[in-house]
């Protein structure tokens, strides 16, 4: 990141860069923030309760996982995607860690 304010644009570190990897992932879950962000499952849990009291977030059940996206009601919804566009633009390490992680389950019978 830039500057120590972007880092805590929506409070915390933890916090901002949690709703970058929602953003830029579309639909995630806990534990893939905390694996690609490499910190704790607490610490991003913790983030996304904040962010959905605060109403950017929704977490719905899929089966035992809970998924979290971009709340589609959220009254700046158009404001808050344009400014998280604009700001992961310039965050190339992000972008390369999300790049790099596999999102879809491999083959049945498949070697590893």
């Amino acid at each position: 990141m830039a500057s120590a304010v972007q880092d805590a644009l929506f409070g915390t570190t933890t916090r901002t860069t949690t709703l970058f990897v929602v953003h830029l992932l579309q639909e995630t879950h806990a534990s893939e923030i905390a694996q690609t962000l490499e910190i704790s499952l607490s610490q991003v849990q913790k983030a996304l309760n904040g962010l959905e009291i605060a109403g950017m977030v929704v977490g719905t059940r899929v089966g035992r996982e809970r998924r979290i996206k971009l709340n589609p009601r959220y009254l700046a919804l158009d404001e808050l995607t344009a400014l998280l566009e604009k700001v992961t633009m310039r965050d190339v390490a992000l972008h390369q860690r999300l790049a790099e992680r596999r999102r879809r389950p491999r083959r049945v019978g498949k070697e590893i």
